[in-house]
Formats: structure tokens, C-alpha cells, sequence
């Protein structure tokens, strides 16, 4: 009786250990069930290509700022109350079209004045002019005496220096008055304007400045090392992020002869004709300069790099990992990049996804 009893309390004992050993080892299948799905989930599936050699040519490649081929600071050359000011930013003017006009009243009654002294002054040469003649007569008569023809003398001489004094003060009255117009000086762009109707203008004053941007330069700093290579004359080609994916042609056209001071570099300028005015002063440009020749060069796919820090790395498809390697990036001529150290010729490297790469993941070729 005893070990029925016993049997049967033994029993569940074994049947609740069974069913512990079974669902530990189903919980340990599903875990690796699920190890493994994510293992599975975790490898990119990319694109790799070779790197390839290329021939280029021989490009060097620089940054600089635009500027207009001719600019016009203008200023008053007189003092005056503005009366009108008849352009705004981005008018478009000739040479000698009027800018600003200043009240001219007082400038108006001042040439008047001159002009009258002016009359006075010739009407008293003709005077004095008419004496000397008829003393001149007289003296060499002996009917007057050499200090009363001395007198004379003296007399058309101030008479002269009179009305040369009235006609230089009337010059200078005409040019103020003119002045109290100020016109620019070339043809171009209005820009920085600084003026309003009613302000008082002292000389010197910048209003404005007016660029003529029909061409403009790309002004870059060529280093001492490679100031051989640039001559006037050679081609360039110019892009800028305002226009992505648009290139515009330049020319060398000056080189300063004077490295400066501070940094040993050469001051070039790379004219761009710019008849359309889509570029403007003191955008940033992008500039290469065509050299002589070409060249053979190790060359990846542009979409292969990616960067840290200003580093530049890429990744090669090893054994089902991505192996990250760092180069040494030299020109990019459209979708190419060339590699100057760091990479070989017929290397595989991985072309996509490589911003969500990391040195060893796993790695699914196409």
C-alpha cells in the first residue's frame, strides 16, 4: 500500500521535470532561432566594383572668391542735400547716367555771380587794353611820361590777371554745379547703395558702387610649388553650389608677378565671360585649371568614399566582411575619384550603403 502510494506521488515529480526540461530546451532552440534571424538581419547587401585605372588629365584644383572685372566706388564730390535718388540695388546703368541729384540752387546763383564778375572783369580788359594802346602811342611821342605809361601798363596787366581769375572762378562753379549730379562713371550693376533723399552729403562719402559684371574673376592663391605649372592663357573650369551640376568656362588672365608676405602665394585671376549675370561678386567658386598632359591614375567610383574628420576612407569586400581601408584622394573629374595612395588596381570595393558600413560587418554581395 505504502509504495503505491509512493508511486503515485513520484509520478507528477517526473512529469514536472520532464515538462521543465522541455520548455528550457524549446526556449534554448528559440533563442537561437532568433540569434540567428538577426545574424541573418544584420549583413548589407551591397554592390562592389574594382578599382580601375583611369587616364586623366592633369588638373590642379583650387577655391576662390568672385569678384567684377570693373567696380566703381561712387562718392559726392560736393556738399549738398540729396534731392533725388533715381536707382536702387541691381538697376542696370551707363556710363554718365545720373545716380544721385543733389539740391544745386546755391551752386546755380554761385555760377551766376561768376559769370557776372566774369563780364566785369572783360569789360574792364577792354578798357584797360584800349588805354595801354592809346598811352603806348602817346609815350613813344613823348606826350606822356614813363610813369604815367608804367601805370598803364600795370593797369592792363591786373585787368588780364583779373578776368583770368573770373573765367577759372566760373570753371569751378560750372563743375560744382555739374557735381551736384552724380553720375557713374562706367557701365554696371548698382550695388551697396547707402544713400536717401534728404540726407546731407559730405565729399568722399560712398553711396554706392556700380560693377560692371559682364565678366567677373575667380580670384584663387596659387602656393609657390605649383606657380610653374599656371600660365595666362590656360583653360579652367568653374562650378559653384548655387548651380549644381553646371560648369562655366574660365581663362587665366593675370597673374600677380609678387608672392604675398604672409602665405607665399601667387594671386591669380580666372576671367569667366558672364553675359547672362548669373554670377555675382563675392560668390565661392570651385576652380581646375587645366595643365599640360595626362596621366594614369588608380580611380574609384565617387559614391565608394566616405569621410570623417577629413579623412577619407573605403570599404573592400573581404571574406563576407567590409574591411575599411583609408586613401588618399587626388582630383574628381565627374563621377570619379582619383586615389593617390591606400587602394590598387582590380581591389574590390563596396559602391553602396557605405555610410551605414562599419569596419567588419557582414556583407551580402549582389
Amino acid at each position: 500500500m505504502k509504495s503505491k502510494w509512493k508511486l503515485l506521488l513520484i509520478i507528477p515529480v517526473v512529469a514536472i521535470i520532464a515538462l521543465g526540461v522541455y520548455r528550457a530546451g524549446a526556449k534554448i532552440t528559440a533563442d537561437k532561432d532568433k540569434l540567428k534571424l538577426a545574424g541573418e538581419n544584420n549583413v548589407q547587401t551591397v554592390l562592389v566594383k574594382e578599382a580601375t585605372k583611369e587616364k586623366m588629365e592633369n588638373f590642379i584644383q583650387y577655391t576662390g572668391t568672385l569678384e567684377a572685372v570693373n567696380e566703381a566706388s561712387i562718392s559726392a564730390k560736393v556738399a549738398g542735400r540729396v534731392s533725388r535718388v533715381a536707382v536702387d540695388n541691381g538697376d542696370s546703368v551707363a556710363a554718365g547716367h545720373g545716380l544721385v541729384y543733389l539740391e544745386n540752387t546755391e551752386y546755380q546763383n554761385a555760377l551766376n555771380t561768376c559769370r557776372a564778375a566774369q563780364q566785369k572783369a572783360q569789360a574792364g580788359l577792354v578798357t584797360a587794353r584800349s588805354n595801354y594802346n592809346r598811352f603806348k602811342e602817346l609815350h613813344s611821342q613823348g606826350a606822356v611820361s614813363d610813369k604815367d605809361f608804367e601805370d598803364i601798363s600795370t593797369a592792363l596787366t591786373v585787368a588780364e590777371a583779373d578776368v583770368s581769375s573770373a573765367t577759372a572762378a566760373v570753371s569751378n562753379a560750372e563743375e560744382s554745379l555739374r557735381n551736384s549730379t552724380i553720375a557713374s562713371p562706367i557701365g554696371g550693376v548698382v550695388a551697396n547703395r547707402n544713400v536717401n533723399v534728404g540726407q546731407v552729403l559730405s565729399p568722399g562719402v560712398q553711396l554706392m558702387t556700380v560693377a560692371d559684371i559682364s565678366s567677373v574673376y575667380v580670384v584663387v592663391n596659387v602656393e609657390q610649388e605649383k606657380i610653374s605649372q599656371v600660365r595666362p592663357g590656360m583653360q579652367a573650369a568653374v562650378s559653384m553650389d548655387g548651380y549644381p551640376g553646371k560648369t562655366f568656362n574660365g581663362v587665366v588672365n593675370i597673374i600677380n608677378p609678387i608672392a604675398s608676405k604672409s602665405a607665399r602665394v601667387f594671386e591669380t585671376k580666372i576671367k569667366i565671360s558672364n553675359k547672362d549675370r548669373l554670377l555675382k561678386p563675392g560668390m565661392f567658386a570651385k576652380v581646375e585649371i587645366k595643365t599640360s598632359g595626362e596621366k594614369e591614375v588608380v580611380a574609384v567610383p565617387r559614391d565608394a568614399l566616405t569621410d570623417k574628420q577629413g579623412l577619407y576612407f573605403v570599404f573592400l569586400a573581404g571574406d563576407g566582411k567590409a574591411e575599411r581601408h583609408q586613401v588618399e584622394i587626388g582630383q574628381i573629374i565627374g563621377q570619379l575619384v582619383e586615389i593617390k595612395s591606400g587602394l590598387n588596381p582590380g581591389q574590390k570595393i563596396i559602391v553602396t550603403n557605405v555610410n551605414k558600413l562599419k569596419d567588419q560587418d557582414s556583407i551580402r554581395i549582389k
